[in-house]
């Protein structure tokens, strides 16, 4: 960590850039335009079950591959081609004309998404030492919630600007094909960061990480607190216009609210657990007091749903730190960062698959129910957080 200061704070620009526009914008701006989608497709609200659950199906099959093309070929060339790749998958989304076409575009996103993904924690655990690492990954996603935000904000007020759906996503493919060729120009690996050897390299390092107890329990924490985000995010704006009354303008600003928050949280407390040195007292505290706002989410409209949306997200902020311990876990370190992050990756969007189906098929009978099944998810996530050794530097204390 004796290079340039300077170098590093590139990366972590790019990151959050990366963050901010490929993980953020361009992967949530979908859900709150959904009505408009859905009516030029000529489709119904199990339709679009199956087309958000199809990114994560993307993502999925997308993660270990992409974590351990990262380990193998370093993370200059595997980011710059995911979100070269991802630009493509958005444009051909646009040009669907039917349900399999943006399926299909939405299955081949959550294959870049992953190549992306599984990557950047790994460019800055390869950068920053371990005193900053939480911080890093806070700023970095933090640029993940910013995004998320600004879509939900701004998306359906672009519509009518943009030439619909189509020219929004058309856009977000041409800022994205701009924003890799930045990182191309602008971010390189470390000397010691690219794997060397013979391909099966790679899946030596995946067999590697699947072997390692606590890479299992951080991928299974992921998993649940992606099914309880993704499937709740995936609904939420349709609840509060259905079921509780809010004009669609109001519901996307609460997501909105949630996801500002959010980066609030992504801020503050992965750089709290770095100054105590602790993981689990910040992580399971937070992601369980996000679980019970996202409950409490379906029981109030008006201030109290605001106070709600606040607290909800500042207290997800905790999850930045799902990617600082693969790297401090000593069977993993910088050498296979990627695949353990890409095996958690691919837990998650496990989670991510399956959560809408099954919350969305209970909110037909009970939305309530819904609600408590995601708010479940956030539990367990933090549970099994906590079944992991503590990997902060006080834990020599």
């Amino acid at each position: 960590m004796n290079e340039a200061p300077s170098l590093r704070w590139l990366v972590l620009g790019n990151v959050v850039a990366m963050n901010f526009l490929v993980t953020g914008m361009a992967w949530t701006y979908v859900v709150v335009i959904v009505t408009p989608i859905l009516d030029d497709l000529g489709l119904g609200l199990r339709d679009w079950g199956r087309l958000w659950s199809g990114l994560s199906m993307g993502a999925l099959l997308g993660a270990l591959p992409a974590g351990a093309l990262g380990d193998r070929f370093g993370v200059h060339k595997v980011v710059a081609f995911g979100a070269l790749a991802m630009a493509a998958t958005l444009a051909l989304r646009g040009l669907g004309g039917g349900f399999g076409t943006v399926l299909a575009a939405m299955v081949l996103y959550g294959v870049t998404l992953s190549l992306v993904s599984a990557n950047l924690p790994k460019a800055l655990g390869t950068w920053f030492p371990p005193e900053q690492l939480g911080l890093a990954n806070g700023v970095a996603l933090g640029g993940n919630g910013g995004g998320q935000g600004l879509a939900a904000f701004a998306a359906p007020l672009a519509l009518a600007h943009v030439g619909g759906w189509r020219g929004l996503t058309f856009g977000l493919a041409v800022a994205v094909t701009a924003l890799a060729l930045v990182w191309a120009v602008s971010v390189r690996d470390r000397a010691q960061a690219p794997a060397s050897g013979p391909a099966t390299g790679i899946f030596a390092g995946l067999g590697a990480v699947l072997r390692i107890r606590e890479v299992w329990l951080v991928a299974a924490s992921y998993f649940f607190f992606l099914a309880g985000y993704l499937g709740v995010v995936a609904y939420l704006p349709t609840y509060l216009v259905t079921v509780r009354g809010l004009a669609p303008a109001e519901a996307g600003g609460m997501l909105t609210i949630v996801l500002a928050s959010y980066v609030a949280g992504s801020l503050v407390l992965p750089g709290l657990s770095d100054r105590i040195g602790l993981r689990r007292m910040v992580y399971a505290p937070g992601i369980l007091l996000a679980g019970v706002m996202v409950f409490a989410s379906s029981a109030f409209v008006g201030p109290p749903l605001v106070g709600i949306m606040v607290i909800w997200g500042v207290s997800a902020g905790a999850i930045a730190l799902v990617f600082a311990v693969p790297l401090e876990l000593p069977n993993v370190g910088h050498a296979l960062a990627g695949s353990a992050i890409g095996a958690t990756l691919m837990a998650g969007f496990l989670g991510g698959f399956v959560s809408p189906m099954l919350g969305l098929a209970l909110a037909e009978g009970s939305p309530r129910l819904a609600f408590l099944f995601w708010a479940g998810c956030y539990a367990l996530s933090a549970l099994f957080f906590w079944l992991l050794p503590e990997t902060g530097r006080a834990r020599r204390a």
